[in-house]
């Protein structure tokens, strides 16, 4: 006797009844076709980005030069705290100094703070290139609100 007919009874199908059984053979080719194109899919991505790269020990033996043509991706610095430092040295040096901008010129750099005194004291009137004389400011617009 079948495993879903009561005892006593006719089969559900001679009742006129639908049997909804489950057939687990789908369900197993449905898994191993979703197994085979997981395994196909890392294979590929595997064979796309270059497997795993494993350095030699040569290229290992030493950095290369700074700027030079074997070394295409930048490496990182050994103490950016101690180089940051002397750049903003130099960088601070090079506006607090004086030197010759353009000797034969008469122009002189000079420090921001002594430029600003400078400034101050003159008004800031001077031209500073000769021949270039500042735009007239412009006339009002009217806003919103306001007629002519």
């Amino acid at each position: 006797m079948p495993h879903n007919t009561p005892e006593g009874r006719a089969p559900a199908v001679q009742r006129g009844h639908e049997i909804f059984d489950l057939d687990v053979s789908y369900v197993r080719w449905f898994s191993l076709g979703i197994v085979v194109l997981l395994i196909v899919t890392a294979a590929a991505a595997f064979a796309m980005l270059g497997g795993f790269r494993i350095p030699h020990p040569a290229s290992l033996a030493a950095p290369a030069a700074e700027g030079s043509a074997s070394a295409p991706f930048a490496t990182l610095q050994s103490a950016p705290q101690d180089e940051l430092r002397s750049y903003r040295r130099a960088k601070a040096a090079a506006l607090e100094g004086y030197r010759w901008v353009d000797r034969n010129g008469g122009v002189v750099q000079i420090p921001i703070e002594r430029a600003m005194e400078l400034m101050a004291t003159q008004g800031g009137t001077q031209a500073v290139t000769p021949g270039i004389k500042p735009a007239a400011p412009a006339a009002p617009q009217p806003g919103p609100g306001r007629t002519r």
